[in-house]
């Protein structure tokens, strides 16, 4: 497995990670909902609603946009080392 490789993979699982963390604040936020006296001191449910939509989407573009982020670590060779066409 080649550098750019690995490090692909490991955006995409940490892209994983993220999301499964903002599934556990959707539940939060579902739970205080519910019974928002569960817990005496507890955020409102919007904060944990408005941090887990943060999450997700930070997360989905990190599991569906790593092409951006290791074309961005590791530009290509080729392109560089290729002299302009002007």
């Amino acid at each position: 497995m080649k550098p750019k490789q690995a490090f692909g993979l490991a955006v995409r699982v940490i892209g994983l990670m993220v999301i499964l963390v903002a599934v556990l604040y959707f539940v939060s936020a579902f739970v205080v909902l519910i019974d928002p006296t569960c817990r005496p001191n507890l955020s409102p449910s919007w904060q944990y609603f408005a941090a887990g939509v943060g999450n997700f989407l930070i997360g989905l573009y990190l599991l569906r946009g790593a092409s951006h982020v290791v074309n961005f670590a590791y530009p290509d060779e080729d392109s560089e080392s290729k002299p302009d066409s002007n």
